[in-house]
């Protein structure tokens, strides 16, 4: 499964540059392992991956691995195959409409 996962800075506190350099570490070896597909960040801060699990349990297990995790809000949202959603949406249709 894929997830989109968005992070919001907390502001309360600058995190040392150390956390930053070890979460762009951590952040780069995700990438390179094919955990996650893809990032960007936001110009306001923060910013969302495209990460690969089997579950929700899983990504949660994750990010808590992430070095920077106290540091952020986070929100993860399933995602749905861009061709597979319309098709079950056009078969709903069809069943509702005969």
């Amino acid at each position: 499964m894929k997830f989109l996962v968005t992070s919001t800075p907390r502001r309360l506190q600058i995190p040392p540059i150390s956390l930053i350099e070890a979460a762009k570490a951590w952040a780069n070896a995700r990438l390179a392992d094919k955990t996650i597909d893809c990032g960007y960040g936001f110009t306001t801060g923060g910013g969302f991956t495209i990460i690969n699990a089997d579950s929700a349990d899983t990504v949660a297990e994750l990010l808590m691995e992430y070095p920077a995790y106290m540091f952020a809000d986070w929100k993860v949202d399933p995602l749905c195959d861009l061709n597979q959603s319309p098709d079950r949406s056009i078969a709903l249709i069809r069943r509702i409409t005969g």
